[in-house]
Parts: structure tokens; sequence; C-alpha cells
């Protein structure tokens, strides 16, 4: 049986279609379905189960699943948390999945990148709200910031600068969500895909070749 993690939410109208372009038919994978499992379509040895997002790297580094498909954010995320996790890149799929964008307040004054955070670093810790804290910390050392905090969300980091934090690490479809929610680009982080992700140790012990082929055509 081969057993693979599919993505709930933004982007599973395109994941979903993507597979039937595979030749892979997952008649439960619906955002109104009851049951979050289940098998292919004229496939007796292939299952799915639909999770979070940010919850897949988790099922298949820990060899829940054998494979899964989810934006490369949280994958890059979980790495960046866990160096040693036991998952691999197999390929980026052509699905757009957003930006990740560092955001200060609009009303902080313009200036570069290493400018506006050199204004933050002088009046004391740099706070940065996000549902990214590995990717916030590699931003921060990336950057030297002097002095930072960061608080680990569940969303809406938007909603924190400025009063809340200086600085926010969030994923949106495009530049007007950050203009619309009174905020200014410092930095594109990543503009991310959906990544083909798999178990290493299930990757080179078990037949995952019904599968792959298709999805890697």
């Amino acid at each position: 049986m081969i057993k693979i993690a599919l993505p709930k939410g933004a982007v599973q109208n395109q994941v979903k279609n993507h597979l039937a372009a595979c030749g892979i038919d997952f008649s439960g994978y619906q955002k109104d379905a009851r049951a979050y499992a289940s098998g292919a379509s004229g496939e007796q040895n292939l299952f799915s189960k639909q999770f979070r997002e940010k919850d897949i790297p988790i099922q298949v580094s820990i060899g829940n699943y054998d494979l899964g498909l989810c934006s490369s954010y949280w994958v890059m995320e979980h790495l960046a948390q866990y160096p040693k996790a036991a998952i691999i890149n197999l390929r980026t799929l052509d699905i757009p999945s957003g930006y990740l964008y560092v955001c200060c307040a609009a009303s902080e004054p313009e200036g570069s990148a290493g400018e506006v955070l050199a204004r933050m670093a002088a009046r004391g810790p740099i706070r940065i709200a996000t549902q990214f804290p590995g990717l916030a910390e590699e931003f921060a050392l990336r950057l030297r910031l002097p002095d930072f905090r960061i608080f680990a969300l569940w969303g809406a980091a938007e909603a924190y600068p400025p009063e809340g934090a200086e600085l926010a690490l969030l994923c949106a479809n495009n530049e007007g969500f950050i203009s619309a929610n009174g905020l200014r680009i410092v930095e594109q982080i990543l503009e991310s895909r959906v990544s083909l992700i798999a178990n290493r140790a299930l990757f080179e012990t078990k037949d995952l070749t019904p599968i792959l082929n298709k999805l890697c055509q």
C-alpha cells in the first residue's frame, strides 16, 4: 500500500486537477468531503488522506505517509526547525502557492531593508510575528539582527505590526494583500510552489513507482 498525504485548503483544487491530469483520481478528495481518507479509482494499493498543509511534512517525516504534496514553504519551515528530518523533495510542481514576505508597518519610514532594520534595532529588540518561526530565525540570523524575538502564531501575522511586532513574516498570494493590511514589504523570502516530498527511508526501500511514474511524468 502506497500512502500519500494531500493538502486541504487553498491549493486543494489545483492539486486535485494535477492528479487528475496524471491519471490519478481520488474520488473523495474534495473540499466538502465528510471523510478525509480515500482510495484512488482503479488503484488497489493507493491510499490518501487530507491534512492541513503544515502537517504534511511532519506526517511524511515520521513515516506515517510515503509521499506528500504541500507548499514548499511548509517543507522549508519543517527543515529549518528539524534539519535532519527524513524528507526529500522529489519534484516542484507547476502549482503556485503564494509568496513569503517579511513586512513592516506602512507607517515605518522608507528605506532599504538594511536601513529599515537598523532603525528598528536602534529602538530595541525586533519582534517578528509569524507562522514560520524556523524561517524567521534563519532570516534574522542571515541579516545579523543584533537582538530579536520571534512570536510563533497560528495565523494572522499581518495584524501585529506596528503595535504587537516590528515585523511580520507571512504568506500571501500577492502584494495587494500586504498593502490592504497596512503593511509594506521589507524582503521577499521566496516564491512558493507545491512540492512532492517523500520519506527518505521509504523512498529508498519501498517500490513507489506506481504513483511516481505518473506524478513525475
